[in-house]
């Protein structure tokens, strides 16, 4: 058995199933009326990172030890990616190479730099480089033969019919690899990833260069669909529409856990300095493809946006470490001090404020609900997870900078945000008709497909095989689930039980 994965970030219902209405996307229709669909739950955040991580390693954030973009680690005084993290537990490609089967990953986040497979692996944006992200190496040579990008070059500021182009060229070109070495390689398990899918969504939503990205997507899934193989289509979260900006620094500080003091960023503010005022001037001098090669990070970092926000490691130079008593992350996850005398008190507090809180002028609320770090994670890195993390409400987009001059504002610069609800869809021979499935988690994935493929799962993982989807009578469908062979203590023994009434064995 083979199966091929496409994965499209940010991916969801509510975006495309108007345009499956109207017959522009007629190989996803075809798909989702010959297979099986659902709106499948993310992991919070509902953001790449950690969701990339969860779907491969079938593992929740606390065992991963990633849960945004970046730890906040009060310890240090810092604001970090742990990016060593990303290698730490096994994924699907490394089962599936283990087991002797072949293997092409082409366009996934968070698998820079490239790992060693018995195949080829293409790491993928956003956290991806322009050199040394193939394995082999020399694949990146015929690669960039052919015009190879991992990034657009133009910010959508400066010019946006011609990002969107080049958006439009580096999707073509990784379904159009992905298709040739699926011809080459013959591979038992192909995955094929875009990233710029979410990219589009933040900033045009609907708009018509959306359309067309999703209308190439269709064609090439037409084509991977003929293979005749299992495919399943997913996503990391889903994607809305923005109504309403809530800026949680700034009102952490506005409610007094939040202490900041002046830094760089600040002054460079205060004196109308901007990345897009930068931006802005470097690309009528033409001179923006040299400003982003000669200006250190570093540096770049502490230049703040149009509203004075700056983001992940220039955080900390604004933060009063000291005096804060809380400080989040995008989309809510949020810390607390450790050297605060009543954490206890005031977790529920925050969530009882946060949960209640609406937005002004509609009175619509900003949070569905806040959990407590215990309720959705757990693993070895649980001590480091946020101690509270926010569902945020449908139409809410939570940036996670500082330096806000305000807690509430409309939409700028994105106009869609991630939510908790991806996309996923499941079509071939092993596969249902016609069937919607409940309660699927993006965590249940490798574990399906490790087991379409005939392989162990991992007692490690936290999802289940979605038996639900398979076709009555098939081998999955028919075949017990197996588990690798461990070491079982008294804990795993009664969760290896526990899966095998879930799977109905």
């Amino acid at each position: 058995m083979k199966v091929i994965v496409i994965g499209l970030d940010g991916a969801g219902f509510e975006l495309i199933d108007r345009w499956i209405a109207e017959g522009r996307l007629p190989n996803i229709e075809s798909i989702k009326k010959g297979g099986v669909w659902a709106d499948m739950h993310s992991v919070l955040p509902p953001v790449t990172s950690p969701n990339w991580k969860a779907y491969s390693t079938g593992k929740n954030p606390g065992k991963l030890g990633i849960f945004w973009w970046e730890n906040i680690d009060w310890s240090n005084i810092r604001v970090y990616y742990p990016s060593e993290r990303k290698f730490l537990n096994k994924e699907i490609w490394d089962y599936v190479s283990e087991a002797g089967m072949k293997v092409v990953v082409i366009g996934m986040p968070t698998t820079f730099p490239p790992k060693k497979v018995n195949g080829i692996m293409v790491s993928g944006a956003p956290d991806t480089e322009e050199s040394g992200f193939t394995y082999p190496a020399e694949l990146e040579y015929e690669l960039k033969k052919k015009n190879w990008k991992n990034h657009p070059q133009t910010p959508f500021e400066v010019d946006e019919p011609k990002r969107v182009q080049e958006i439009l060229g580096i999707i073509d070109r990784t379904f159009q690899a992905a298709n040739l070495m699926a011809m080459k390689y013959n591979p038992d398990f192909l995955q094929a990833v875009t990233f710029y899918t979410n990219n589009l969504h933040h900033f045009l939503w609907d708009g018509e260069g959306t359309r067309e990205a999703w209308e190439l997507i269709d064609k090439y899934i037409g084509q991977f669909r003929d293979y005749g193989y299992d495919i399943l289509i997913m996503s990391d979260h889903g994607s809305n529409r923005i109504h309403q900006v809530f800026n949680i620094n700034t009102w952490l500080q506005q409610e007094g856990y939040l202490k900041m003091k002046s830094s760089t960023s600040s002054m460079l503010y205060n004196m109308g300095i901007t990345v897009g005022t930068l931006s802005s001037i470097a690309s009528k001098l033409r001179l923006l493809g040299l400003l982003q090669k000669i200006v250190p990070r570093r540096i770049m970092r502490e230049i703040p946006a149009a509203n004075g926000e700056v983001r992940r490691e220039a955080k900390a130079g604004r933060v009063d470490w000291e005096k804060s008593r809380a400080l989040a992350s995008g989309q809510g996850p949020i810390y607390l001090n450790p050297a605060n005398s009543d954490n206890d008190k005031l977790k529920n507090e925050i969530k009882e404020k946060l949960e209640s809180l609406v937005v002004p002028k509609t009175g619509k609320k900003v949070i569905e609900r806040v959990y407590f770090k215990e309720e959705i994670y757990s693993g070895k890195y649980l001590p480091e997870a946020p101690d509270l993390i926010v569902d945020q409400a449908k139409g809410i987009h939570i940036p996670g900078g500082v330096g806000q001059k305000q807690v509430f504002d409309l939409p700028h610069r994105w106009k869609g945000e991630n939510k908790k609800y991806g996309l996923f869809m499941a079509y071939g021979p092993n596969i249902s008709i016609g069937k919607e499935l409940k309660d699927v988690s993006i965590l249940d994935l490798a574990p399906t497909i490790l087991h379409l493929l005939g392989l162990t799962v991992p007692i490690d993982m936290d999802g289940k095989v979605l038996r639900e989807a398979f076709r009555e009578g098939s081998d999955p469908a028919v075949r017990p689930t197996q588990y690798s062979a461990i070491k079982e203590g008294p804990v795993i023994k009664q969760k290896l039980q526990g899966l095998k009434r879930r799977n109905k064995l």
